[in-house]
């Protein structure tokens, strides 16, 4: 090999990295949106993406982990706790997260791929799941901490009804839950706690 000819040494950084991770993002979102789960394909992104097909398989291997880099935006507010001072007003902005995502054009996309019960889409369902439920278990220690939670709460079922009732109201409403809506779930969930 001579001088001039470029050896691939793996995934690269920098400026033009991230361009092409944004452009490999906007496409796949594209192709979501035409195509649906089933039949996005690595070379329709690629193509969609101006890119070659290796750039994609070197940092994405499957079309689920595709998908995660459309999400991990997204999901990097779980990772920030709100600290609004206590349990309701930081479980309704972990809610509203989850609302706004929805509404977006790429959290409208994943819906649909998660809603084709694809067994590729079972780790991405449950990397989505951990990273989010962790910020509202986050929330409910911060709350026992605060003292606004007993000891005897299940704070593991609270978690799942807030997290999942607004998942489940945009499921029978085809529409993602409002701000009222959201604190009418979130009355719900913490009606049952014994500390006050």
């Amino acid at each position: 090999m001579d001088g001039s000819t470029r050896r691939t040494t793996g995934v690269q950084r920098g400026p033009r990295s991230q361009q092409v991770v944004e452009k490999v993002r906007e496409a796949t979102m594209a192709e979501l949106a035409r195509v649906g789960f089933p039949g996005l394909t690595v070379e329709g992104v690629a193509k969609a993406a101006n890119v070659n097909r290796t750039t994609i398989y070197r940092r994405w291997p499957s079309k689920g982990a595709l998908l995660l880099a459309v999400l991990e935006p997204g999901l990097e507010r779980f990772d920030h706790d709100p600290d609004t001072g206590s349990l309701g007003g930081d479980l309704l902005a972990l809610m509203l997260i989850i609302a706004e995502r929805m509404a977006l054009p790429e959290g409208q996309a994943v819906y649909r791929a998660v809603g084709s019960t694809s067994e590729e889409l079972k780790d991405l369902v449950d990397t989505v799941n951990d990273r989010a439920l962790g910020a509202f278990r986050r929330a409910f220690d911060h709350a026992r901490a605060r003292g606004e939670v007993g000891p005897i709460d299940d704070t593991e079922v609270m978690t799942h009804l807030a997290f999942f009732g607004v998942v489940l109201w945009r499921e029978t409403r085809q529409r993602p839950p409002t701000e009222e809506e959201c604190g009418r779930i979130l009355r719900v969930v913490l009606a049952g706690l014994t500390a006050s």
